[in-house]
């Protein structure tokens, strides 16, 4: 029987359900999910709904709880502003790190999530390739507070953190908005439908420069590498496939794999050409005898138009996880997201 308990919170998001996915594969853990909303796949892991935006949402689930020892944390809720955005996503963890300091006497180990924004990944061009040692922008960043409020609420006690950077996560998810997979699947299968050719929508500066994602099955491995290594302790580590592409090396590859001829980039908003596309995509469901998800729940365009016009190189430094003993970044990617593509349709998601 595994002697330690990990709950891994966020569980509807990409992160978190490959990470528990990955958790359960290893029969080291017992494994424990949570989310806001109830989950929207089957699994073998205990289930605890938790609104942890209730400071007493611990406490209530305190009997179901009281195993924990280890702490996978990528919950998310968005904010209409910066400072509600920041506001907001400190009083989760918040609430979820004192609850349990209060009920499960052996906790030990919280590993979170920050990613590209710790950069300024957002805000356009940043220093390449990005260290885990690099300067900060100017606040406000919720990964930064969230950093801060560990720092400070772990010191002497017997309960540590560990952060990781992942770049864009590519892995199994329905109705996660930032889910890039799918979205390049859904596009070239419309393409498809249509007979037109797939054409990366990007701008032409944006279509050659370096960049780098983080498989899924990875970054899962890599949290629960971190957490269970004391050295790693209140360091930061970037984690990605250890690879560095340029979209126009994959883009004529993702064309080959789906059966849609390519051509050249022509930029156009994503968002504005998909309007239209909804009663498309629910004739090609019934068509294909596809699940009934709807093109909203499949891809937010508006994070495809904004990643392919990203015109300056972005990509991560992730040796200092190799130097501290993991060594699983080996993936190509265009390998990466061909797994994705083939779980996809055999999910019945993209025909």
């Amino acid at each position: 029987m595994p002697t330690n308990t990990v709950l891994v919170v966020g569980g509807n998001g990409i992160i978190g359900r490959n990470a528990v996915s990955h958790l359960l594969s290893t029969g080291n853990w017992n494994t424990i999910v949570t989310s806001a909303s109830e989950l929207d796949y089957d699994t073998t892991a205990q289930y605890v709904q938790l609104n942890l935006l209730d400071p007493e949402a611990v406490a209530q689930q305190a009997e179901r709880l009281r195993e924990v020892t280890h702490v996978i944390y990528a919950a998310y809720v968005e904010g209409k502003t910066l400072a509600a955005q920041t506001h907001v996503n400190l009083d989760l963890l918040r609430n979820l790190v004192i609850g349990l300091e209060q009920v499960a006497p052996n906790f030990k180990h919280v590993t979170f999530i920050q990613g590209g924004k710790a950069y300024g990944a957002h805000l356009g061009r940043y220093k390449t390739p990005a260290l885990e040692t690099d300067p900060r922008h100017f606040p406000p960043n919720f990964y930064y507070s969230q950093e801060d409020f560990l720092r400070e609420h772990s010191v002497g006690k017997a309960w540590s953190w560990t952060s990781v950077r992942p770049d864009i996560v590519v892995g199994f998810a329905v109705g996660n908005p930032m889910n890039l997979a799918n979205l390049i699947a859904v596009y070239a299968s419309l393409c498809k439908e249509l007979r037109v050719p797939f054409r990366f929508p990007g701008s032409l500066k944006a279509y050659d420069v370096l960049v780098n994602v983080t498989d899924a099955n990875i970054l899962a491995k890599a949290m629960e590498w971190v957490s269970t290594h004391e050295e790693c302790n209140e360091e930061i580590f970037n984690v990605t496939n250890g690879d560095i592409f340029r979209w126009s090396q994959l883009w004529p590859r993702f064309a080959e794999y789906f059966g849609v001829e390519y051509a050249e980039p022509i930029t156009f908003p994503l968002h504005e050409y998909m309007e239209d596309k909804a009663e498309l995509w629910q004739q090609m469901v019934e068509q294909y005898g596809l699940k009934n998800h709807s093109l909203a729940e499949l891809a937010q365009w508006p994070f495809g138009d904004f990643i392919f016009n990203v015109e300056a190189d972005a990509f991560f430094d992730v040796n200092k996880l190799r130097r501290f003993g993991f060594h699983e970044m080996q993936l190509d990617s265009f390998t990466s997201f061909r797994n994705q593509f083939e779980h996809l349709k055999a999910e019945k998601i993209i025909p």
